[in-house]
């Protein structure tokens, strides 16, 4: 009883206050089985409180960053661009406080690029500074996982005229997963959709350099991890194992 009470007790204060679990575990399983209505109710619930501290503000923020990306890729634009506000706002408040000043820059790489999804003509205006600001997210912190992943998204989506490279995403997603296993722990333990999210750019990035043998591994590794990954077991390895014949 005496271990089972200092572990509730470590378990409690591991928790930033009034951050509880089931937020994150209520991500986690939206993302899992495609259910971006559950996301929304989530980050729209954590919006409405008013007084949350730093830890509530950074998770609400990355919520907000994956939501945003899910409805610029579904063309809802309109949505995206409410959350967008929001999301500018929150990294205001965070920049004011001198709150991870890297971490800071790395979602101003990504809302910059979500900008440019939005309104394509703004690439010539936008498209640099959105680079600068992940170049020195991780100038600042070389062990910000999230500014390589920023680094990664833009030399995967950016066209190779532009500058785009696909060997370079790779290397920037692959140094992203090193530091973020490196901080996280056992990638069996950890139930981040961040985690899915930068290991399902792996297994795409592989495959547009006609990798296949690597880009199934990170495919089979996704879904030991998370077997109930509706979007990968359903569409997209399913679709990578009929395009290159896998049975």
């Amino acid at each position: 009883m005496k271990h089972f009470t200092l572990l509730f007790l470590l378990l409690l204060f591991s928790l930033p206050l009034s951050l509880s679990a089931s937020e994150k575990e209520s991500i986690y399983n939206a993302y899992i089985y495609n259910n971006m209505e559950s996301w929304k109710r989530v980050i729209d619930r954590m919006h409405a409180i008013k007084e949350k501290n730093t830890e509530q503000e950074l998770e609400l923020l990355n919520f907000e960053y994956g939501y945003i990306g899910w409805c610029i890729g579904n063309k809802k634009n309109s949505l995206a661009k409410t959350y967008m506000k929001r999301m500018e706002e929150r990294m205001n408040r965070l920049k004011s406080r001198q709150v991870r000043p890297a971490l800071m820059l790395a979602y101003e790489s990504a809302f910059l690029g979500y900008q440019v999804g939005l309104n394509k003509f703004k690439a010539p205006f936008l498209g640099q500074k959105s680079i600068s600001a992940a170049e020195k997210s991780v100038k600042q912190d070389p062990d910000n996982a999230f500014g390589y992943v920023q680094l990664g998204n833009i030399d995967f989506f950016r066209p190779a005229l532009f500058g785009g490279s696909k060997p370079n995403a790779l290397k920037h997603y692959l140094t992203a997963e090193r530091l973020y296993l490196s901080q996280k722990g056992s990638s069996a333990e950890i139930k981040d959709w961040n985690l899915l999210a930068l290991w399902i750019q792996i297994a795409q990035t592989y495959d547009a350099l006609d990798d296949v043998k690597r880009a199934d591994e990170y495919y089979k590794k996704i879904l030991m991890a998370e077997p109930n990954f509706k979007w990968v077991k359903d569409e997209l390895y399913s679709k990578f194992k009929q395009k290159h014949n896998i049975s």
